[in-house]
């Protein structure tokens, strides 16, 4: 029973390696991606608040045109932190994967 259950902890093993292989090109590519686009996307959101006050200040735009050009550039300021969040759970997933093999 006990030769069982260590040729089937075994198997899970050697099956696990590609699924944490996987993990980690997933989380590299997740890093690379939120490090490029956050900037991107921090510029343009703050683009689109500045314009929406500006826009305000001046007499352009009424205010519900105000507050929709500010809530699309908090949004677009908040996708970089909902990126980082996946990564931190992929790179979780990936310790959890990797401490279970060690096991």
């Amino acid at each position: 029973m006990r030769a069982a259950l260590f040729v089937g902890k075994a198997l899970l093993k050697l099956f696990l390696l590609p699924v944490i292989l996987l993990l980690t090109v997933i989380q590299w590519i997740c890093t690379a991606a939120v490090s490029v686009v956050s900037v991107i996307f921090s510029l343009a959101g703050g683009v689109f608040i500045i314009t929406g006050i500006l826009s305000y200040l001046m007499g352009h735009e009424p205010v519900q045109m105000m507050l929709r050009m500010i809530e699309t550039g908090a949004g677009l300021c908040l996708l970089p932190i909902i990126g980082e969040w996946i990564t931190v759970q992929v790179a979780y997933l990936n310790l959890l994967a990797k401490a279970w093999l060690l096991s």
